[in-house]
């Protein structure tokens, strides 16, 4: 059996209740890289750790847009995930795309009636990429999934600063017809939820087209 981060054999004896059970197979040195957050323990508007209630940003995002996402997020923002996702997403290291299939499949199962969908590169980004890093992740899990939104053309989001994300003007534009979109419950997922704005104006869009509910899932916060 291999590492599901960084594929090294790994030396230990698992028994059949560990293999079809338990989470994600990581080696030591990798599972230091994801720090779990309990959800009964943090935002309920961001899933921003060890807060209860809406944390500030949630409330000032609530009066300016009128809802919330109730994201969920797998695991905290650490230096561990930091390095994680830059060799996974900006190196391009496609292995690393099951490094958390199982708790990413485990969060799923409570969106069994949600349209999932996975947010958008824009084509030039993809071109460059080679792949959309949240797909790819989501692939490992075995759902299906529908792209319901296409995206402009921007600098990298890791590239702005907090003030210039918060100020992005609408990216997003449908890609299906409203009448998918309409009355359906929609599951955004992104890799880190930062700010919020990114998914906040993927929600927006999903709203004004008729979507009874959008949430969204990260794999950090």
């Amino acid at each position: 059996m291999r590492c599901s981060c960084c594929q090294t054999i790994l030396i230990r004896n698992y028994t059949l209740r560990e293999i079809f059970i338990t989470g994600s197979f990581r080696c030591f040195h990798c599972e230091k890289y994801f720090s779990k957050i309990d959800p009964a323990s943090a935002c309920a508007g961001c899933g921003r750790p060890d807060i209860s209630g809406l944390c500030h940003d949630c409330q000032q995002w609530e009066k300016e847009v009128g809802f919330v996402l109730n994201n969920k997020a797998l695991f905290s923002y650490t230096e561990g995930f930091k390095e994680w996702i830059t060799a996974y997403k900006f190196k391009g290291d496609y292995r690393l795309r099951g490094a958390f299939a199982t708790e990413l499949q485990q969060s799923l199962k409570a969106y069994r009636q949600y349209i999932i969908c996975p947010m958008p590169l824009s084509a030039e980004r993809f071109s460059s990429r080679g792949f959309n890093q949240v797909s790819g992740c989501l692939d490992m899990t075995g759902c299906s999934r529908q792209l319901l939104l296409g995206r402009q053309e921007t600098p990298p989001q890791s590239e702005k600063t907090r003030v210039a994300r918060l100020n992005m003007p609408q990216v997003f534009y449908l890609i299906q017809p409203a009448e998918k979109i309409r009355n359906q419950k929609v599951l955004l997922v992104d890799d880190v939820y930062t700010t919020g704005r990114t998914l906040l104006h993927g929600a927006e869009l999903l709203y004004k087209n008729g979507a009874k509910v959008v949430n969204s899932l990260t794999f950090a916060r």
